[in-house]
């Protein structure tokens, strides 16, 4: 008995499933044949930031937009092979992904804004925009 309530003592204190899916390469494939944009966040369990990181996206997930992309978690820990393929040094880095090409990096973006900058940013480059144009200067007429 005294197993039992140990146990559930344990899983009581363990926080609620993720919202956010794991990586897997058949999920990805699928996110990008639809022609989404696709956000991969790697996470460690002893990074602070990560956890941080995961709060602010499961409520960009939860908001359910269209323009929203779709969101997967990678494990520093055990995905080594994928660290290398994309270059990710730190835990706590966002991958953006548009089709199969890495759109942009960034390590440490927390707040919701932050990160729905970073999205909107590297879709704009990936579509081919151009900067904005330097004002020009206005000259009086002769």
């Amino acid at each position: 008995m005294p197993l039992r309530s140990a146990l559930a003592l344990l899983l009581a204190a363990l926080p609620a499933a993720a919202l956010i899916p794991a990586y897997r390469a058949e999920r990805l494939s699928e996110l990008q044949g639809a022609g989404r944009v696709v956000l991969v966040y790697f996470t460690s369990q002893t990074c602070t930031l990560c956890r941080q990181q995961e709060e602010t996206l499961e409520r960009l997930q939860q908001g359910g937009s269209k323009s929203a992309p779709a969101i997967l978690q990678a494990d520093f820990d055990s995905d080594a092979e994928l660290r290398r393929t994309w270059g990710v040094t730190t835990p706590g880095t966002l991958v953006l992904l548009r089709g199969p090409a890495v759109v942009d990096k960034s390590t440490g973006l927390v707040s919701e804004d932050d990160i729905r900058q970073f999205v909107r940013d590297g879709v704009s480059r990936s579509r081919g925009r151009p900067k904005a144009r330097a004002p020009r200067p206005v000259r009086p007429k002769r």
